[in-house]
């Protein structure tokens, strides 16, 4: 569409036909076109603000917000649903994907099963949570012992159980049951059901996932042993908690040593109300898989302590 039309000013008030066609004008400049049968010069539309301006480019066209504004690459696609606290936030790196707390590792220390009440000392080679770690006896007393939850001890923190006890300590005070022996204000101290007797037993310790953490085997010198004595001491040795030397167990041969795996395990004969046997021999008393060389012969109890 033309918007203006000049018309030259030689050819004002003039009535004679001057063309019949655009190529007539041609003489009269590049702009000159034929209307009316008059030679006019026309103003060029094409470049003006309706084809090249907002509308095209600006707010609302191809390459406005819309496109590539808040819509496409702004909040929703690249702030905070996808790279922000959804994504790599507090959900992701945060409370739910933290270090979960330490379990503690533990080793059996101390043993009595002779005195008014049985007790088993533990010791904390590093601190951690408690939850779900046990201890078991694998021979004929049948006796186990599952950690509760709500208990973190220190890193060489002393744990005494007591079968048949009355007090346990609350999580957080080791020495909420007092010092009046057997507890100890200096160790934390778990009572439950259960005895043990004075003949063989076989223990292994496992984390709170099942795993053998630890073990020991006691025998007598002589007198009677559980018969389940030598498959809890081939238990742990297929565990690799205890000496892998193969365990002899002789009948034919009448003597008691050849009996019962007496040749690996740890001897606790001749205890007595306040003697114990404790792991505290040679250079690492508390390596795995332990030995009957770690372990002492009867010795004043030192409840606690380690």
């Amino acid at each position: 569409m033309l918007s203006t039309l000049v018309l030259f000013s030689f050819f004002a008030g003039c009535s004679e036909s001057e063309c019949t066609e655009d190529r007539d004008c041609a003489s009269r400049g590049p702009d000159s076109v034929c209307v009316d049968s008059l030679c006019v010069q026309s103003s060029m539309p094409d470049a003006g603000r309706a084809d090249s301006g907002v509308r095209d480019a600006g707010e609302q066209g191809d390459a406005g917000e819309d496109d590539a504004g808040t819509g496409d690459a702004g909040v929703d696609d690249a702030g905070v649903s996808d790279a922000g606290v959804n994504d790599a936030g507090v959900s992701d790196a945060g409370t739910d994907g933290g270090a979960p707390s330490r379990e503690a590792s533990l080793r059996i220390t101390e043993i009595n099963p002779s005195g008014q009440q049985d007790l088993i000392e533990l010791v904390a080679i590093t601190g951690g949570a408690l939850t779900n770690i046990s201890l078991r006896e694998l021979t004929n007393s049948g006796f186990s012992f599952t950690f509760p939850q709500g208990y973190s001890v220190a890193d060489g923190a002393v744990l005494v159980l007591h079968l048949g006890g009355s007090c346990t300590d609350a999580p957080g005070a080791p020495a909420s049951c007092g010092q009046t022996a057997p507890f100890s204000a200096q160790a934390w101290d778990f009572s439950m059901p259960g005895a043990l007797s004075y003949s063989g037993k076989v223990f292994e310790l496992l984390a709170a996932d099942g795993s053998p953490v630890d073990g020991v085997p006691f025998v007598k010198a002589s007198g009677a042993m559980p018969d389940e004595t030598v498959a809890a001491v081939q238990r742990l040795q297929a565990d690799r908690v205890w000496d892998p030397t193969p365990c002899v167990h002789n009948p034919q041969t009448g003597f008691a040593k050849d009996l019962y795996c007496r040749n690996i395990a740890a001897d606790w004969s001749g205890l007595g109300a306040d003697l114990s046997v404790m792991r505290i021999g040679g250079a690492t008393p508390l390596a795995v898989p332990g030995t009957a060389k770690q372990w002492s012969g009867p010795l004043p109890s030192r409840w606690g302590t380690y």
